[in-house]
């Protein structure tokens, strides 16, 4: 059985939980979920303030409360 794809979206980081691991995003339609960075995943420049900034985001599509933060839109 083939596994399926992550869904792919765009949202804004509204809250961070854990610097640098966890936050919480919200996508343009006002859907809310906890996105992870993972160990070897995309780490903004230090320094810069996360609130606000465009992330790209891979939801599972079995669980969409929880999704992978996969690139900053800087």
């Amino acid at each position: 059985m083939s596994e399926r794809p992550p869904i792919e979206a765009i949202g804004h980081i509204v809250e961070e939980r854990e610097p640098g691991r966890l936050y919480r995003v919200e996508m343009a339609n006002g859907y809310r979920a906890f996105a992870v960075v993972e160990r070897k995943g995309p780490r903004l420049p230090e320094g810069e303030d996360p609130l606000g900034r465009e992330v790209a985001l891979h939801f599972s599509p079995f669980d969409m409360s929880k999704c992978r933060l996969v690139g900053w839109h800087l």
